[in-house]
Parts: structure tokens; sequence; C-alpha cells
């Protein structure tokens, strides 16, 4: 057979190579071997297996799995897939079913993370199904922030981002020496090169790779967030303005009654403020007031399609990149102090008892008496006297009750702690701190928690099924193992027989450790173990926070969802039926708000390993707060910024356990938790790493 084989191929090329992977629809083939195999037989040039690979490939009658093999296609065997991550070796897929597909990198046409693939079965073997990428249908970023490498004497763009697996060749006619030396944008524009890696273009430098401000900029272009408003968005805000004025015959007036709002020191668009009236009888009112975006922003215009598509502001370390523009987040909408201003509120009533009795949904006029900070509200409360005293007693009160009765109700209930920044004239950070919590926090956090399951539960109960939910799923079933067995390591356990134990498990759990050197260790866990809370058009309920129905309301200005609610709300008290389909707006604004986390997490990151280069040469107690096959992370107690600690630079071989969390040999183990005193030997802004030595445990 093989001589037979071997004889096709040589009298007619494309025909033998057609029959040769028809026979063997399980065999992959080398291009390189058919090459020498036709070269050995013919003593020709290997031309034409090359030209009747490309007209097979052409034809779809095979398929290229790897940079030179090839295999027959399979009729109808497709599969359709989204790329969830990727690893040093491979590319992991979710097709429609929800099953995880495992593919090869070097047969996987450059894909990352968000790309929509087509894959085609090659084989079955052992009763498991086997793809490949068939073809990209959707790229789901095409511009990557890098530098250029240009010791081979050819310009490779090497990317910054560690899910950038390959590098982009830049032509040698688009190639500039000023490029050197410098953070760029680059742009892919072939990514069918036929060569090893992608083509690209430069189209954007960002600044030198030594100026610290050029990292800064370079956080919004890796996550996608947007640019500067256009000019002519700019311009509809002149009509915007013009609504302001307008009399607004149908809005209660509130502007006065006792109104204020209670915020952080820096910030600058201010969603909501409350209002308080003790009326006859002992009973209390209190109006959450949310600024009505919806009155400005109208469906269908230039700023409602980019705040569409922005998704939701981005909070970094030192600037906001607003969802709308700021001369509407931070002025026409914001509810500043002593200005009258267009609100959309829900009014509660509270008896004596401080039980809510009643609510209404109205629009509403209010002028805000008081901008208060936390710490200043804090201050009153303390102190028991003061601006509002009286008011922000009453809120204190209802807010406790609010809180025992999620608590009592299932919610986890976290305190994580925030890390703030003190930074100079440059823009450099010159001081890292915990920035302080007050009960005046979790006031607001009660009030707005309490406004969103009210407008949740209206919709619910005119019907309203299509609509924008918040929702958050039931944990993974692995991670809540193997949560339960680190905890156990800890003497805490997870009992993790039923939804409600489970929940009080993790409470207990976080409850003990608040304050404790394991507190940084436990709620991150716990924070991983659960799934992602997102936007969906199907309510399927909030886990985290134990509630079947779910909704954001309370923040317009600074989140698309809330303000989609909004509209929604307006036309359910208008009896004006929504007819409108959510599912592709939620999927895009839950894409933004995973974008927009990535993009202030590493903004935290690149400002501590700033401050850090100060203390290259320095010792610090630290908590090993992570483990992988090769090395530890590292915590470092005085200020929390996170290191690494190699394997590699610790005597002997070592090896993650089986329970994955800790690295041992037959001396020593390190755990995560433990307790280690660490040098900071190397803090690399361009490459977003602190690299540690141990010095002892």
């Amino acid at each position: 057979m093989k001589k037979k084989k071997n004889k096709q191929l040589i009298v007619n090329v494309y025909t033998g190579l057609w029959l040769l992977f028809k026979d063997n629809p399980n065999k992959k083939f080398a291009e390189s071997k058919l090459q020498k195999l036709y070269k050995k037989k013919t003593k020709k040039d290997p031309l034409p297996v090359l030209s009747s690979l490309e007209r097979l490939l052409n034809e779809n009658k095979i398929i290229k799995i790897s940079k030179d093999k090839y295999c027959l296609k399979l009729g109808e065997n497709f599969s359709e897939g989204i790329v969830v991550k990727t690893s040093k070796s491979s590319v992991f897929v979710s097709d429609k079913s929800g099953e995880i597909i495992k593919i090869k990198k070097e047969s996987a046409f450059f894909a990352l993370a968000g790309d929509e693939l087509s894959l085609n079965q090659i084989n079955i073997s052992k009763g498991k199904k086997k793809y490949v990428v068939d073809s990209v249908k959707h790229r789901n970023k095409d511009s990557f922030v890098g530098e250029i490498d240009y010791s081979s004497g050819t310009a490779f763009f090497v990317s910054s981002e560690r899910k950038v697996y390959f590098d982009v060749l830049i032509p040698r006619k688009d190639f500039k020496p000023s490029f050197l030396n410098k953070i760029l944008v680059v742009k892919v524009t072939t990514w069918d090169s036929k060569g090893k890696c992608p083509l690209g273009k430069v189209i954007k430098v960002l600044g030198p790779n030594n100026d610290f401000k050029s990292h800064i900029k370079s956080i919004s272009h890796k996550h996608n967030i947007g640019p500067l408003f256009s000019k002519s968005l700019l311009n509809e805000i002149s009509s915007v303005k013009d609504l302001s004025d307008k009399k607004n015959l149908n809005r209660l007036d509130y502007t006065k009654f006792s109104t204020f709002t209670i915020d952080p020191d820096d910030a600058k668009d201010f969603d909501d403020a409350i209002s308080v009236r003790v009326q006859e009888n002992k009973l209390f009112e209190v109006g959450v007031h949310i600024a009505d975006v919806s009155h400005y922003v109208r469906e269908g215009s230039k700023i409602d399609v980019e705040a569409s598509q922005r998704g939701n502001s981005v909070y970094l370390v030192d600037e906001v990149i607003p969802m709308i523009p700021e001369e509407l987040s931070n002025d026409i909408c914001s509810l500043k102090e002593g200005v009258p201003r267009n609100c959309f509120s829900v009014i509660f009533k509270f008896d004596s008892a401080l039980k809510m009795s009643s609510f209404s949904i109205t629009k509403t006029k209010i002028i805000s008496n008081k901008r208060f900070t936390y710490s200043e509200a804090q201050s009153i409360l303390d102190n028991k006297k003061g601006v509002l005293f009286d008011e922000l007693s009453i809120i204190k009160k209802i807010a406790l009750k609010l809180r025992k009765k999620r608590q009592s109700s299932g919610a986890i209930m976290f305190n994580k702690k925030e890390m703030g920044f003190k930074l100079n004239d440059q823009k450099h950070p010159i001081d890292i701190f915990v920035k302080e919590s007050y009960f005046t926090q979790k006031i607001i956090e009660e009030l707005m928690l309490l406004t969103n399951i009210t407008v949740a539960n209206f919709l619910k109960s005119k019907n309203i099924s299509n609509a924008v939910f918040r929702v958050h799923d039931i944990p993974d079933k692995d991670k809540l193992l193997s949560l339960k067995n680190l905890a156990f390591e800890f003497n805490y356990n997870i009992d993790v027989s039923n939804k409600i134990a489970v929940k009080k498990s993790l409470n207990k759990l976080l409850e003990k450790v608040e304050g404790t050197s394991e507190q940084g260790l436990f709620e991150p866990l716990v924070i991983r173990s659960m799934a992602k809370a997102e936007y969906s058009s199907k309510n399927i309920g909030h886990y985290g926070l134990s509630l079947n129905n779910y909704v954001h309301f309370t923040s317009p200005i600074r989140r698309y969802a809330d303000l989609i609610i909004h509209r929604i709300i307006d036309s359910t008290l208008n009896d004006k039926p929504n007819s409108k389909s959510f599912e592709g707006v939620c999927k895009h604004i839950s894409k933004k708000e995973r974008e927009a986390s990535m993009a202030e997490r590493e903004s935290i990151k690149l400002m501590q390993i700033k401050y850090m280069e100060k203390h290259v040469g320095d010792t610090f107690e630290g908590v090993i707060s992570g483990v992988i096959d090769h090395g530890f992370f590292v915590e470092l107690v005085q200020n929390g910024c996170e290191g690494f600690v190699r394997a590699s630079s610790l005597n002997g071989f070592y090896q993650i356990d089986n329970k994955k969390i800790a690295l041992v040999n037959n001396d020593n183990k390190f755990t995560l938790g433990q307790s280690v005193d660490v040098k900071v030997i190397r803090s690399d802004s361009n490459k977003r790493l602190l690299d540690l030595d141990l010095i002892s445990f």
C-alpha cells in the first residue's frame, strides 16, 4: 500500500495527496516530509507539493493544524466557540454547550481571549474529541501596547500584555528608528502572513519607555478604554444645557427639604443624594435621589451611543475616564451642593420602628444642602453634634437594621481593604496607605442596595422581564472545594453541603479573619471562588446578595446599565411598553466592566511598582499570598504591594504540592499565609514586575 501511494504521489501530486489524506482521516502529515519524499523519488524541486497542498486547502478538503502539518477536513464536524484563556502552550475555547476545548497554540491562528473561532474536528481518539481552529470569525482585539525589539536587525514588536503570546513583525517600509525605546500601540494589519508571526503597523507613539507617563497612557490603550470625546459629540452639550432650564411640571419639588451627599474626599461626580424628613406620628421619610441622566442623555443621541460603547466610567489611580463628557458627569448631572438638580428618586416611608412601610418612584427636583465626605459625616455621628446630625442619625439606624437583615438572609459580607496613594506634582507615588473605612460608607451602601432592590422588585411586580439585570451565579463546586481544603489547613471549616450552609460558613470565615494577617489571604480567595457578577437579560438572581431580583439604578453617571434601567422605569411609570432586546448590550457592558476592572487593577499595580523602585535593596515583612509551580507571591505587610519569589532563587529543587497551596522539598515548605522576610531586588514598570529574594522564614 505504501509503495502504491508513493507512486501516485509522483505521477499526480494533487490526486496522490488527496488520496493520502482520504485514506488516513485520523493522521496528520508534515509538509516537510511530503516534500522530502517527492524530491527523493523524482529528483525534482518539491514545488508541486506546496501548490497541491495550497489547492487542497483552498478547496476546503484539508486543514492546516500547525506550522507545517495538515490533516483531512471531516465534513460537517464543526463547532464554534470563544477563547476564554490562554496558557504557555494552549488556547482554551468554550463551545456553545459550555464544554472547554483545549487547542495547541501553534494551530490557533494567534487567537486570544475573547476571539470567536470556528473549529473543525480532526479525529476522535480514546473517546475524546479533538479540534483545530478552522478560522477566526471575529478578533476581540487587533491593537496592542508594547515595544520594538530590533536586536536581530529586524523590527519585532513585543507586546507588554502577558496574554499576547506572539510577536508582530513590522515590515521595513513601516519601521522608523525613532520607534526604538518607545512605548507604542501597534495594529495588526495581516494575521495570515504565512510566516511565524502576524504583520503590523505602528499607529501611536505613547512616549519614551523610561517616562512614567507613557506607562499610565498605555493602560487605557491596553484595555480598550475610550479615547477623548469627539468634537461633534461635545457640540451636543449646548442643547443638553437648555434642558436644565426647562420647567419640569411633573417633578416633585424637594428643594425645601434637608438633602445631602456623602462621598469620598476626591469625588467629582455625585450620583446620589439623601433627603430625610420626620413626619407626623413618628414616621420617617428618606428620599434616595439619583441624578436623572436620562433627562439629558436622550436615547440614540451621539452622547448616548458613545456612553453605550464605553459602558462605564473607569477610575484609575489619578484619572477618571468618564462614560459621559465631564461637563455632564461633573457639572450638569452631578448633584453638587447648593444648585437645583433633576433627579429620579425612590421615596421610602419608615414607621417608628424604622421598618419600611411603603415607597414611591418619581421624578424630583432637589438642592443638596451639604456635601459631606465620609470622614466628615462620621465625625458628626461620633461627636453626636454638627450639621444635619439628626438626619445622619436616622439613616445610620436604618442602615444598621438593613445590614443586619441582609446578613441574616444569607448575603455574603465583604470588608475588603482599599489601597490609596499620595502623589507628588509629577503624579509619581510617594506613599501608599490603606484607606480608612468609615461606617458612613456602609450607610450609603445600604441605602443604595435598598434602592436597587426596590426598583428590581417594582419591575417584577409589573411583570417586566425584559430588562438589564445584575446577576450572580452560584459558585463553582471545584473552586469551593479547593477553598474548603485550604481553609481546613488553617483550622477553618467551610460547609459545602448546601447553599445556605456555604453562605453561613463563608461569612463566619470572613468575620474570623477580619483584622488578622489572614484577611489579605482569604478575602481574595473567597472572591475568586465566586462566579463573576455580570449583566444579563435573563434574571437568574444574585447569589452573593442572596436576592431573586436585582438591578443597578443608583449610578447612571458612571454605569450605562443604570441609565437603561432609568429609561425602563420611566416607560413603565408612563405605561409605555418596552419591546427592545437587551441581550447584546448586556454582553457588551459586562465585557466593558471586566476591561475597566483590569485597567483599574493594573493602574494600582503600576503605582505600587513605581513606588517600590526607591526601595530596591530594602527588606520587608510579608505573607505568602499565592503559590505556583515556579515560585510564590508575597504581599508586603507594610504597604500591600505584591512581589514574586522565584523557586530558582531558593536552595534546592522545589515543586508544588498536591493541594496547590505550598512549594515543598525535602527540607522546607512555603505555604499560603506563611510569614516571610523578603528583599526587593527588582522593580520593573515596563513588565509590571516586583522581584523579591527570600531572606528568612
